[in-house]
């Protein structure tokens, strides 16, 4: 009976707080079209009830307020509104929620460091305190302090960088708690640095010192090009300082390399950043003032500089962010307007940021002002290639991935310059005599949520993972069937519960279905079903037309034989892509019992497979950072 009444008590305040959210700004009216109600799915309806629509807000209004709020004038914001309402694109879910309002800013995605002192380390403990107590999704570069037992002081010795990273763990879990958009963080380490070896098992809950683990936070590897020749060579490999640069210990890179390999494949982290093919790839205004980029974020797809600039000014780096729905492509293609009008928008988007944030966010600020970055990402590649019959691994798949992301570059760069001639070239790049409006204006982010929202695109630039899952929300669970694959059932006259029951007995794959040819069979392959070979083979032709880097997921089943896990992230740094997200195994899937009792709804599928139980229930034992979908 108590726990009832405290939990209804809970129920109202939380209603209590969100009826005080109001639009703080009118914006410019637009014609809605409530008919464009018909492209969410009841899955999508469900996710904006529950994560983003105002009190009394309907679908099309959310749509609708975001448009107008961040639009150059009414023309602009209708067809903004249009855009969203048919699904060409979409915000990432902190414009969505608090774009027109005075419940959060639009930007809840950051990246900074900290220095080799304790005054450093206390202001970044700082900072992400307020950056967490916004929701704000965190990646922190702890590179630049020294390792245990360095000299400090006179007599002293470090305890190392885990201790502190320990703290910042502690902090971000403390501040998020019973906030709208939880606060998360990630910490990344270089590979040379001398606490690599306990770092890579951070996360892990047995082993060690439980003293000097940080089971809430994500964590990533900085790899140099000079530690990927040495795993090649099969040379040792040296740890060194980071005050002096003196060598503390030499190891065997190749076993570093399989450690961090095990450990992926046994808990899907750490994410890997190859941060010589990143800083390569910087443009040249920012190389020519000396920045560097160092860590990326939780997703593992912004890769900005931070910490102290020639100017002798602190950068905290943000990320703005919205993504084309490639499964619409053939809708926008044409349209000359689309990319340049989305560029607007994520201009508008960086301004209302760059005025609104408060001064305990005066480093992001900085930054975004300064270099005026932004991340134009996609959606719904799969789907694309399911729309229009062809594998993911074929030679097609090869062809529409480089004249597709070829034209996002194009329209990118020439909407930055157009933008540059209307207000200005942003300070980074003007200083050097560059006519740009933005910095970087590409990185491919996860999506999942907006995915859902975009009446269920594949998310990102992944393949699906299962052609039908169960999915939990706030209102209840919905079993998802891919539309393509029920289109094409449809045109057999198999579009039948029994076959489906099939499909999800196998845990949402079709290859056991006769009556499917083999290139239908290839066409709806699961991501754990491709051979993770043409996976990252399409990253690398797509990674010269993206600015910054990609948010890019393995599938991998427990038993896969070192050799192909070792070649598989070798050739991802062979083939210049810049980083990789998470490992998806099988072996880590949580098995959880479903009811039948189920709504249906029918899109294309966001998910992974479930290894025990059926039907697969989108249970994910990974953390998607919802500042970047």
């Amino acid at each position: 009976m108590l726990e009832s009444f405290e939990k209804k008590n809970l129920q109202n305040k939380k209603s209590s707080d969100i009826l005080n959210v109001v639009q703080i700004k009118p914006g410019i009216k637009v014609k809605k079209d409530s008919s464009k109600d018909s492209l969410l799915t009841d899955f999508g309806k469900s996710t904006l009830k529950d994560r983003y629509l105002l009190p009394n807000e309907d679908y099309q209004g959310m749509f609708a307020r975001v448009a107008s709020y961040f639009s150059d004038n009414a023309d602009h914001a209708q067809r903004l509104y249009d855009y969203m309402s048919k699904h060409w694109f979409m915000p990432s879910t902190p414009i969505l929620s608090n774009g027109g309002t005075n419940r959060g800013l639009p930007i809840s995605c950051f990246l900074n460091e900290a220095g080799d002192s304790l005054h450093s380390i206390v202001d970044l403990w700082n900072e992400n305190v307020w950056l967490a107590s916004k929701g704000g999704g965190i990646g922190s570069y702890w590179g630049n302090l020294r390792g245990i037992g360095e000299k400090v002081g006179q007599a002293g010795k470090t305890s190392g960088v885990v201790p502190f990273i320990r703290v910042m763990d502690s902090l971000t879990l403390a501040i998020s708690q019973g906030s709208l958009r939880r606060g998360s963080a990630a910490c990344y380490l270089p590979i040379w640095h001398p606490e690599i070896e306990e770092f890579i098992d951070l996360r892990r809950p047995t082993g060690g010192d439980p003293n000097r683990k940080a089971l809430n936070l994500h964590h990533g590897i900085v790899i140099t090009d000079d530690f990927m020749r040495a795993v090649e060579e099969d040379k040792e490999w040296s740890l060194k300082s980071p005050k002096d640069g003196s060598i503390q210990k030499t190891i065997k890179a190749r076993s570093l390399w399989i450690k961090i390999l095990t450990t992926r494949i046994e808990t899907g982290e750490p994410y890997l950043l190859f941060i010589d093919k990143v800083n390569e790839a910087i443009p040249n205004h920012q190389k020519l003032s000396g920045l560097q980029v160092k860590m990326s974020n939780l997703c593992s797809e912004i890769t900005l500089p931070t910490g102290v600039d020639k100017d002798g000014n602190r950068r905290t780096a943000v990320c703005c962010l919205s993504s084309l729905n490639i499964e619409k492509y053939d809708e926008w293609n044409n349209q000359e307007a689309f990319v340049e009008d989305v560029m607007r928008f994520l201009d508008n988007v960086m301004e209302d940021f760059i005025t609104r944030a408060p001064d305990t966010m005066a480093s992001a600020k900085y930054s975004a002002m300064r270099e005026r970055s932004v991340g134009l990402g996609v959606m719904g590649f799969h789907s694309f290639l399911q729309k229009k019959r062809i594998p993911f691994d074929s030679v097609m798949a090869k062809v529409w991935n480089k004249r597709i992301f070829s034209k996002i570059k194009e329209e990118a760069d020439r909407s930055s310059i157009v933008l540059a001639n209307e207000k200005g070239a942003c300070p980074d790049a003007k200083e050097y005599g560059v006519n740009e409006r933005f910095s970087n204006k590409i990185a491919i982010a996860p999506t999942a949520s907006i995915s859902i929202i975009c009446g269920g695109a594949s998310p990102g630039i992944e393949p699906i993972a299962a052609n039908s899952f169960t999915q939990k929300t706030l209102s209840g669970s919905f079993n998802v069937k891919n539309t393509h694959l029920k289109n094409l059932l449809a045109e057999k006259g198999q579009d039948n519960e029994q076959i489906w029951s099939s499909i999800t007995i196998n845990k949402g794959s079709v290859q056991h279905l006769d009556f499917l040819d083999e290139t239908e069979k290839a066409v709806f392959k699961t991501a754990f079903e491709l051979d993770q070979r043409r996976i990252v083979e399409l990253a690398g032709d797509r990674t010269p037309y993206v600015c910054q880097a990609q948010s890019l997921n393995i599938f991998l089943k427990p038993d896969v034989h070192k050799r192909d896990l070792h070649m598989i992230h070798f050739s991802a740094w062979k083939r210049g892509v810049k980083s990789l997200y998470y490992l998806r195994s099988l072996s880590i899937q949580r098995a959880e019992v479903v009811s039948h009792n189920k709504k249906t709804t029918e899109v294309p599928i966001k998910g992974k497979i479930n290894e025990d139980e059926q039907p697969y229930e989108n249970e994910l034992n990974y953390d998607e950072c919802l500042s970047c979908q």
